[in-house]
C-alpha cells in the first residue's frame, strides 16, 4: 500500500520541491524580503493543503484507495513538504543565512530579533512535522469526503 500511495503523490512531491526551493531562492539569492509580501509567494503550507485535499478527492476514483491510502496520501503530502522545511531550516540556521524564510523570526513564532538555538529550531520543526502531517490527513479526509465533486475515472 505504500509503495501505491507513494507513487501516487509524485506530482504533488515535484511541486513540493519546485516550492520550497522557489521559497528559499526568494530570500536567500534574491533578497526579497519576508514581509510584506514575501512570504505569501511559494507557501508550502498553502500548497500542502491544496495538494492534500484534490489529492484526497481523487484517491478513491482515480487510485482506488480506501479511506486508509487517502489519509496515507495526505500524510505523506505532509511529510513531505515538513521534511524539506525541516532540511532547510537547518541549512539556513548552519550557514548563518539571515534572509532564508525558514528560519526568519515570523516563521518560527519568536520575537523579532530573537536568536532561535539548534535545539530549539530542531524540537520546533519536529513538532511541526507531526502538527502538519495530521492536518494534511484531514485535509485528504475532507477532499475524499468531496470526492462527488471530482469528475468521474473515465
Amino acid at each position: 500500500m505504500f509503495g501505491k500511495v507513494f507513487n501516487f503523490v509524485k506530482l504533488p512531491f515535484l511541486l513540493i520541491i519546485i516550492w520550497a526551493l522557489l521559497r528559499f531562492s526568494l530570500g536567500v539569492f534574491f533578497g526579497v524580503p519576508y514581509a510584506p509580501r514575501g512570504n505569501a509567494m511559494f507557501s508550502l503550507v498553502g500548497l500542502t493543503l491544496i495538494s492534500s485535499i484534490y489529492f484526497g478527492a481523487l484517491s478513491k476514483t482515480v487510485a482506488g484507495f480506501d479511506w486508509k491510502g487517502t489519509l496515507m496520501t495526505g500524510v505523506l503530502i505532509g511529510f513531505g513538504a515538513q521534511s524539506l522545511i525541516f532540511v532547510l531550516s537547518i541549512i539556513s540556521l548552519a550557514a548563518g543565512l539571515e534572509n532564508s524564510y525558514f528560519i526568519h523570526w515570523d516563521a518560527i513564532n519568536t520575537q523579532a530579533g530573537e536568536t532561535v538555538t539548534m535545539g530549539a529550531l530542531v524540537s520546533l520543526r519536529f513538532v511541526g512535522i507531526i502538527i502538519n502531517c495530521i492536518i494534511a490527513a484531514i485535509a485528504a479526509a475532507l477532499g475524499r469526503a468531496l470526492s462527488g465533486l471530482a469528475p468521474a475515472k473515465a
